[in-house]
């Protein structure tokens, strides 16, 4: 969160809960670090932070081996963007002001309170609004392919058919001891 309280959301914080969504979309399977990555364009080693950052707040499962990768730790009703954001960018606050403290005396904002109350009314939405929710909404463009939510999948006959759905490498549902040190 910058000093000035604005509530700002970073790159981290948004693949956080992208990725999650990701995991959710797939409840079945462990996805490897490297297909979200690809799936969300975002860099190998900014998602590999993430997710470990998901794994230490107990969001994420991290499975090495063979038959590793990711895997949500709970249920995805059960996971807020509040919850996720923090877990990456530190805590959110509803303090909202556009200078930084040092300029002006709070009790005489020419803003009143309106912007800390909009600041508070997010916080609390990111809160309420949960991992499953982007589901029920639809999912994720990022998740089904280019234009339109459609990719041709792997094994597919070459006939140039698009299958939606998430676009992800399979691996083998088999369990394996999950490990907590969020690279898969």
């Amino acid at each position: 969160m910058p000093v000035n309280g604005i509530i700002h959301l970073s790159d981290a914080s948004l693949i956080a809960v992208h990725a999650l969504a990701a995991l959710a979309a797939e409840p079945d399977r462990r996805i490897l670090g490297k297909d979200l990555a690809a799936a969300m364009g975002a860099s190998g080693n900014h998602l590999a932070k993430v997710m470990q950052r998901l794994v230490r707040a107990e969001l994420v499962v991290s499975v090495k081996g063979p038959h590793g990768g990711f895997s949500l730790a709970r249920d995805p009703g059960a996971i807020s963007f509040r919850e996720a954001i923090e877990a990456v960018d530190g805590p959110l606050t509803g303090d909202f002001c556009p200078f930084s403290p040092d300029h002006c005396d709070p009790s005489a904002c020419i803003f009143g309170h309106d912007l800390s109350r909009q600041a508070e009314g997010l916080v609390a939405y990111l809160g309420h609004r949960t991992i499953a929710d982007i589901l029920r909404d639809g999912v994720p463009r990022f998740l089904s392919g280019p234009a339109g939510g459609r990719n041709k999948t792997a094994g597919s006959s070459g006939s140039g058919r698009a299958a939606s759905g998430p676009r992800f490498a399979r691996t083998s549902p088999e369990p394996s001891t999950p490990a907590r040190t969020g690279r898969a």
